[in-house]
């Protein structure tokens, strides 16, 4: 086909010859114009159509890594989540394990406190009724604050 091609512009060029110099140099030129043309349409649906398919298995290629990364960051997300749960499980036992230590100090103090000789008993710290000097009545609390 090409030969073909190649053979019917120079006869082409052959029967311009025949038509003078002035006739000769334009239709020359519109057939090299052509030509380029043509060849430049063919060069790109040839690189069109070899890139169609590199261009399909990159974008499969990139979809399937885009998707292996949504994957990746869930697990991360699931792992960050679980490490926050740990973390906050450990807080909590150690507040516990404070809390145990200081009962368990509060308690040995006041055992060690009831068990001292010089011991006398727990005493209340609500005044007993039958001190009267130490409780206030009601008309001489509201005189004293006004």
């Amino acid at each position: 086909m090409e030969k073909s091609i190649v053979n019917e512009v120079v006869n082409a060029i052959e029967a311009v010859k025949s038509y003078g110099q002035p006739g000769f140099w334009i239709l020359l030129s519109i057939l090299i114009v052509l030509v380029l043309v043509i060849a430049a349409v063919m060069y790109k649906r040839i690189v069109i159509n070899r890139f169609k398919p590199a261009s399909k298995a990159t974008h499969e290629n990139f979809e399937t890594i885009a998707g292996d990364l949504r994957k990746r960051a869930l697990e991360v997300k699931e792992q960050d989540e679980g490490l926050r749960k740990r973390e906050l499980e450990v807080k909590e036992r150690k507040q516990q394990q404070v809390l145990k230590r200081s009962q368990r100090a509060l308690k040995g103090s006041v055992s060690h406190t009831m068990l001292r000789p010089d011991f006398k008993g727990m005493t209340s710290v609500v005044p007993d009724s039958s001190k009267a000097d130490f409780q206030r009545k009601p008309d001489e609390g509201a005189e004293a604050t006004s």
